[in-house]
């Protein structure tokens, strides 16, 4: 195990890890700023250690070919996020899968991301694929720019204390999106519908069928 500290600035270096538990800490909380930087054409950050914490960073400008830039791009393993902000980007968090690990976001905001264009599968704030547990608390998302605000195939999701304000969101879907269904719960969150919708039907949606004209 170890700890990065992250210097205050605007960094064009990314980070692939590979092994051990790792923790990247911003010295300066809000300051340290990963900026349209990413690596194997995924996140700034690409994590498949064995484990990894993120607290005070900044990621914003993240943009890939396949549309799906990201901040974090988490392959394995527990992520432990807090006091972090994502912003102006394809995706927030993009997961892989793993049934045996926990994503806890904790403090931390999503804004200006998601996209559904260019003929390619939509991004979302926040996509996890298979994971075993999804927690988020105290975590605001706003102005989505298309997808969901948090779309998720975990088991387990408790998400609570949060704010979803897409008020000034454009071309936006679903708040929450249980897209295999899940166990859980959802409590005490603030949910505010937005304008300019590609759908307008639920707030969150439960293993939702498919429809062919559905943005997902």
């Amino acid at each position: 195990a170890g700890t990065i500290r992250i210097a205050p600035g605007y960094h064009r270096d990314c980070a692939v890890q590979t092994a051990g538990r790792i923790a990247f800490v911003a010295a300066e909380p809000g300051r340290a700023i990963f900026d349209g930087v990413t690596c194997e054409g995924k996140a700034a950050l690409v994590l498949r250690g064995a484990g990894a914490r993120v607290d005070g960073v900044v990621f914003q400008n993240m943009r890939v070919p396949d549309g799906n830039g990201a901040g974090i791009r988490l392959e394995k393993s527990n992520l432990d996020i807090a006091n972090s902000l994502f912003r102006n980007s394809e995706e927030g968090i993009l997961t892989a899968d793993d049934p045996a690990a926990t994503l806890t976001i904790d403090r931390s905001t999503f804004s200006r991301l998601g996209r559904c264009d260019r003929g390619l599968s939509c991004a979302h704030s926040v996509y996890t694929g298979f994971y075993g547990r999804v927690v988020v608390t105290r975590t605001r998302f706003e102005k989505g720019s298309g997808g969901h605000y948090l779309k998720t195939r975990a088991k387990q999701v408790d998400v609570s204390d949060s704010s979803f304000d897409d008020s000034q969101g454009a071309a936006t879907n679903y708040m929450i999106d249980l897209s295999s269904g899940a166990t859980g719960r959802i409590a005490n969150n603030l949910f505010v519908q937005g304008r300019d919708k590609e759908n307008y039907s639920a707030f969150i949606t439960v293993a939702p069928p498919m429809d062919p004209g559905t943005p997902r």
